[in-house]
């Protein structure tokens, strides 16, 4: 496990658990009988630190407490996320914005009279084209 100080650590509920869990495949594989897989259960219930838990498991093969088992995740061929469409742009939404943008930007324009003010439109100009 590495230092006295990693085999001092409390452990809670689930690695007991995970521990039990651990105890009863070595009873279905024949290592334990049923009075020492009780007692071994017993005893991981009562388990306050990590060194309590491994002592169940020195005379035992892997798994142990405290192996993180691996889990990958793979698509199924029926998923219907995979089976979705690719969301479309809502073109009209951007060139009625742009358009009442434009319109703005003109009315400012003739209203002040900075016309340097029309660079946006060239912009707009450009979103419009690259969007479609």
């Amino acid at each position: 496990m590495g230092t006295g100080r990693e085999a001092n650590i409390r452990v809670g509920t689930s690695e007991r658990e995970q521990a039990v869990a651990a105890l009863a495949d070595h009873l279905a594989n024949g290592r334990l009988d049923l009075t020492e897989y009780e007692q071994r259960v017993t005893a991981a219930a009562a388990a306050r630190t990590r060194a309590d838990l491994l002592t169940l498991f020195d005379d035992l093969p892997e798994p142990g407490p405290f192996v993180a088992a691996a889990v990958a995740v793979v698509p199924r061929a029926d998923d219907p996320l995979l089976e979705r469409p690719a969301p479309r742009r809502n073109t009209r939404g951007l060139a009625v914005f742009l358009g009442v943008a434009a319109v703005s930007t003109l009315v400012v324009v003739a209203v002040t009279a900075t016309w340097w003010a029309l660079a946006p439109l060239a912009v707009m100009a450009l979103i419009l084209v690259f969007a479609s």
